[in-house]
């Protein structure tokens, strides 16, 4: 006599060796068995081959050969099917509380939407950059939405919503007199889309009450326009800038400049921020001094092309001048050697859209490599993330995005994410669906399986199993883990099983349906009555399509006494 008892799935395993899609997500998992795809080595630039990726506890456990990761039940398997596998993207600027300029003005946003509205549409934003594969992101300024940014992000962390992990820059600091809304009568005091801050000692004391109501990097505009219809010039001082930076450098947090024009750069560059947004006038002294200071660009090309064409341009025709001045800044910059990372601006145009970004990157003359470096591990270490983000290596958080296009070669493959993880939890899976049709014909030879033990017809029973088929499980008496062929299974089945028994089994939860042409696995979570006790646990079942019918190659039997 045998009975059941929790078992690995190795007859399974062995006996379905290629599995395509799944049920449709999301879900969560404590562990994650990734297969079947090219896993970008830790290095980024190439792909390393017959390897699996486990996670655990929402970091990467082990990456290597499949050979050397032990199977079990409880272990959630996704076979990307030869597609890639890259670290989760990171776009270091964007605006959660903006939405594109063709659906509202900037100043329209800031001005008539109300702070609900726009934390609402944020929290949409939100997971739509996620679903894109962006796992993390840095939210450069509410424009004028106060700290609604840090609400945001403690409901992301808290998973109350979907969303990237959000790096927050709550209200940036502007000068008098240099941002919007402008134009109106000198009379009325506009409420701004930034923090309005004058002298050195306003800017420390600025810096400090947005560290405390949460920031987790501090902005600045460096230059911008005085009025409307004017060239942008430098706004803050030199002191006033260095007042930021020593102020965050204090609690420990980076400074980001918004800066356009070569003077505004500088000046950002010699206080010692970290990173300098658009850059789009940069002279190639100022670049010299970024590289040589370590400053990184974030040159948001996405912005400037979704600007030109609100304003009526589509290719072919020739770029307009801001496009062309961001693109041929952009050129400079990476001819000079000054780190790049992608920041994307996105809220000028479409969340969920931000891997334009890396199109234009490599539009303007960098590899594929280096853009998708640009959102992994360079952005990772500007952030001071590089020993948890950006890379698929042991040890790191387990944010990872699969494609079905290689990205080294085709960077608009990272458009299309097939799969998007964020700390070891399945947020998309847009892999192939098995037909419902499919999926109801295997269920239903899996409760076959159930009603004809109950009631004891195990000459039935024999033709849901191919004659090969082999069935696991273990002999409790014995402390053994056996496999059996499917004719010896049978011979023990028979006496135990019958109206008269009192075993009862029922398929208890969801199923996970794992279907590529003529294989199939069913994952089927059951509930079991037997001699007055009760069990729960899953069996695995691997089919075989033969003849226009699904049979039984194998089956490990699991259960868990309750």
């Amino acid at each position: 006599m045998f009975q059941r008892s929790h078992l690995g799935v190795a007859a399974a395993a062995a006996a379905v060796t290629t599995i395509a899609s799944t049920a449709a997500g999301p879900w969560a998992a404590d562990t994650l068995l990734i297969t079947g795809g090219r896993v970008l080595a830790a290095e980024g630039d190439r792909w390393l081959e017959g390897h699996a990726v486990l996670i655990a506890d929402g970091r990467i456990e082990k990456v290597a050969s499949l050979k050397t990761i032990d199977v079990h039940p409880e272990l959630l398997h996704i076979d990307l099917d030869g597609g890639y596998l890259v670290p989760g993207l990171i776009d270091l600027h964007t605006h959660l509380m903006l939405h594109p300029y063709d659906e509202a003005s900037w100043a329209e946003q800031v001005l008539k939407e109300s702070l609900g509205l726009r934390t609402a549409r944020a929290v949409a934003a939100a997971k739509r950059t996620l679903e894109a594969g962006f796992t993390t992101i840095r939210e450069l300024g509410t424009e004028g939405a106060g700290y609604a940014d840090v609400g945001l992000r403690d409901a992301v962390a808290g998973g109350i919503v979907p969303g990237p992990t959000i790096l927050t820059a709550t209200r940036a600091l502007v000068a008098s007199g240099a941002y919007g809304p402008a134009g109106f009568d000198p009379r009325w005091a506009i409420p701004k889309g930034a923090q309005v801050v004058d002298g050195p000692d306003a800017v420390r004391r600025a810096v400090r009450e947005q560290i405390a109501a949460g920031a987790d990097w501090i902005k600045v505009y460096a230059d911008y326009r005085r009025r409307p219809g004017v060239p942008a010039t430098p706004t803050f001082s030199p002191a006033e800038l260095e007042a930021a930076v020593d102020e965050a450098r204090s609690a420990g947090l980076g400074v980001s400049a918004h800066a356009t024009t070569d003077e505004g750069i500088r000046r950002a560059v010699e206080a010692g921020v970290r990173t300098i947004e658009h850059g789009t006038d940069a002279s190639a002294e100022t670049l010299a001094l970024m590289r040589n200071r370590g400053v990184t660009l974030c040159p948001t090309l996405a912005a400037a092309e979704a600007i030109a064409r609100y304003q009526g341009w589509a290719p072919p025709d020739p770029q307009p001048e801001r496009l062309r001045r961001a693109m041929a800044m952009f050129q400079r910059a990476l001819a000079a050697g000054v780190r790049i990372a992608c920041g994307s601006d996105a809220g000028v145009f479409a969340h969920g859209d931000n891997a334009r970004e890396l199109e234009l990157m490599v539009a303007g003359g960098m590899t594929a490599t280096e853009a998708l470096r640009s959102a992994t591990a360079v952005a990772a270490e500007v952030i001071g993330k590089e020993e948890n983000l950006g890379r698929i290596a042991p040890g790191f958080t387990a944010d990872l995005v699969a494609v079905s296009g290689d990205p080294l070669l085709d960077i608009a493959a990272l458009s299309r994410p097939i799969v998007v993880i964020k700390h070891g939890h399945v947020v998309v899976d847009r892999r192939a669906i098995p037909a419902q049709e499919t999926r109801a014909e295997l269920l239903a030879v899996c409760q076959r399986v159930f009603e004809t033990l109950a009631e004891g017809r195990i000459d039935d029973l024999k033709e849901l199993f191919l004659p090969e088929a082999v069935v696991t499980f273990e002999l409790r008496s014995t402390d053994k883990q056996i496999s059996i062929g499917v004719e010896q299974f049978l011979e023990r089945a028979r006496g135990q099983y019958g109206p008269d028994s009192s075993f009862r089994e029922w398929i208890s939860g969801k199923p996970t349906v794992l279907v590529d042409g003529a294989i199939a696995v069913v994952w089927a979570p059951f509930l079991l009555k037997s001699a007055g006790l009760w069990a729960t646990g899953t069996d695995v079942f691997g089919f075989l399509k033969t003849d226009g019918h699904w049979r039984i190659s194998s089956l490990s039997f699991t259960n868990r006494p309750i």
